[in-house]
């Protein structure tokens, strides 16, 4: 199971714990989201077996403790559900191996309705989630430790997917993208609030900018939430113009930012190095 212990705000879910207070915290293998420095997530974009484990040395020489595995990103050239789905669960053991026992492995499916690279059915997404998940032996933790679900999915689909990831003890991160352009403020924060109904344990939203404003709103959103201390979230203003979200995310609230260890997998995303420095630099 993942090293958590239950709150009493989401007591069916193993990954949440309140501590300092009413401050609601997601931990995973000693990584405890929504507490002091946001952590660092590295993104893998490879599109076969040994370009992941190659970007996952790279990630590895990065302070970041999650490292997510764009799945999407992964075999392009299997079109069949089913045939991508092997390839998939014959890779984890060999990531999850070389990750070792200290990082978090964050398991994302972005579909291209959100900016990703594949295009999946709702139920063949679950399934796939579902066999990451539960590909672990009796008695053992999950080699996914953190799961990445669009609450734009059918609601069915979406609770589907939860249930599941709380039974094997994964975190779950409630994404949501919007590639047009940033809600107003109410709306951004009613979203993650959302999120969290519907039984995340992250709620994260991802915007696109198209002045500097929206940047602004993004970031007043999220301190909205933050401020309300009901468990941690992520919020991201995309591109060039949003690259300010990334590093100053401890003070608006936003529980972690994405960095490159190589290529990105979203725009505006920085070197992880970088990205470090600067959060450090920003501490509020």
């Amino acid at each position: 199971m993942t090293d958590s212990t239950p709150t009493s705000s989401t007591p069916t879910d193993p990954t949440a714990t309140e501590s300092a207070g009413t401050t609601v915290t997601a931990t995973v293998r000693g990584i405890e989201l929504g507490r002091a420095r946001p952590e660092i997530i590295v993104p893998l974009v490879g599109d076969d077996h040994d370009a992941v484990l190659a970007q996952a040395d790279a990630a590895l020489k990065t302070p970041a403790r999650i490292i997510e595995w764009r799945i999407d990103r992964f075999r392009p050239d299997l079109e069949d559900s089913e045939d991508h789905r092997d390839v998939v669960l014959a890779t984890l053991p060999a990531l999850r191996a070389k990750l070792g026992p200290d990082k978090a492995l964050l398991a994302t499916v972005r579909t291209d309705a959100e900016g990703g690279s594949r295009r999946i059915r709702d139920l063949d997404l679950a399934v796939l989630l579902e066999a990451l998940m539960g590909s672990r032996r009796a008695g053992t933790q999950s080699q996914v430790d953190m799961i990445d679900i669009e609450t734009s999915r059918s609601p069915e689909i979406v609770a589907r997917v939860i249930t599941t990831a709380h039974r094997n003890g994964v975190v779950v991160i409630g994404s949501f993208h919007d590639l047009e352009g940033t809600p107003d403020e109410a709306e951004i924060a009613e979203l993650l609030r959302s999120q969290r109904r519907l039984g995340a344990d992250v709620p994260k939203i991802a915007v696109t900018p198209r002045t500097a404003r929206d940047v602004l709103t993004l970031l007043s959103a999220s301190l909205t939430v933050a401020s309300e201390r009901t468990g941690p979230h992520i919020a991201i203003s995309m591109g060039t113009l949003g690259v300010a979200s990334r590093v100053s995310a401890e003070s608006f609230g936003s529980a972690a930012t994405f960095a490159t260890a190589g290529a990105p997998s979203a725009p505006g995303q920085l070197g992880a190095d970088d990205v470090a420095r600067m959060l450090e630099l920003l501490r509020p």
